[in-house]
């Protein structure tokens, strides 16, 4: 085989990578490309070349990859990196995929004197699906599968994320908590499907009231959590009544036209000292909601 056979039939397979591989100099100019023919993953890049990053994207996104491809000739290494990129934000693009997709790039620099300047291959990995992939295990990870509201582990983490937050900028947060009293009475009578019910219209009624005022978790079964930073009690108190009055507005339609109406108890307390974490004001809520047992009321601070 002949040299100019092997360099056709490099060139041929070269071209025919579904991935793109860019050349780039280390002023970020686009200098050569093979390969990307895969339409439903890349656009057409063949009209980058002789232009630089500044040229075409975005003045963030040209400063991050020139910085990428500097620093892979300087260190004369690998670099990796991932990133976000619709076509609409690459001037001259026209084609390919719709909507931001996601990107792994390896970076790595060229022998000198192969072109005018410092270069380096760019190879470009549409990696959309696995990110999909990974949100939406981080989704379920996070959540409670009936009610999409945050599942106990990730809510108290997120508690203390808030706590720190406002430790730092002395600012208030508040806990509410709120345990339905008649679930049991209605999942032992007409059985788990009644009780999700029971469940789903409680989330709808606290969501409504909470909107982005907060966070709200499912702690168990029966058991909603608040979380309102920037609130203080007096307030969150107020909060907590409206969520448990909608609660109690919902209507429960169980099996032969029977209906019933749900019933709350609720505790509530907020951020008092800076070596408090989630758990103890956790625990505080529970003391309040104990507080009311064996009185005519409903919600109390603590």
């Amino acid at each position: 085989m002949t040299e100019s056979t092997t360099s056709s039939h490099l060139e041929a397979i070269a071209n025919a990578m579904p991935d793109p591989i860019f050349v780039m100099g280390k002023d970020g100019t686009y200098l050569d490309m093979i390969g990307g023919q895969e339409r439903s993953l890349y656009a057409d890049g063949s009209s980058l070349l002789g232009k630089t990053y500044h040229d075409v994207l975005p003045e963030e996104v040209a400063n991050r990859f020139l910085n990428v491809v500097q620093r892979a000739i300087n260190s004369n290494s690998l670099q990796e990196i991932e990133y976000q990129l619709a076509n609409n934000e690459i001037e001259g693009v026209t084609e390919g995929p719709r909507g931001g997709q996601w990107y792994e790039a390896r970076v790595y620099p060229i022998k000198e004197g192969t072109y005018d300047q410092p270069a380096v291959i760019w190879l470009a990995i549409n990696i959309s699906s696995r990110k999909h992939m990974e949100e939406q295990l981080e989704h379920l990870s996070s959540t409670d599968p009936l009610t999409d509201l945050y599942n106990r582990d990730f809510f108290l983490g997120l508690v203390d994320e808030e706590l720190n937050k406002a430790r730092l900028n002395n600012q208030a947060l508040s806990l509410i908590k709120i345990n339905l009293d008649c679930f049991k009475r209605i999942t032992d009578a007409y059985g788990h499907e009644a009780g999700d019910k029971a469940i789903l219209a409680s989330t709808h009624a606290i969501t409504s009231v909470i909107n982005d005022l907060g966070y709200i978790g499912r702690l168990s079964c029966d058991q909603f959590m608040i979380m309102l930073p920037e609130i203080k009690a007096v307030d969150a108190f107020r909060i907590a009544k409206l969520a448990q009055e909608t609660i109690s507005a919902q209507s429960i339609k169980l099996e032969d036209g029977v209906t019933t109406c749900l019933t709350s108890h609720a505790g509530v307390t907020e951020l008092r000292e800076s070596s408090e974490d989630s758990q103890t004001l956790f625990m505080r809520a529970n003391e309040a909601i104990k507080a009311l047992e064996g009185t005519r009321e409903i919600t109390r601070t603590l």
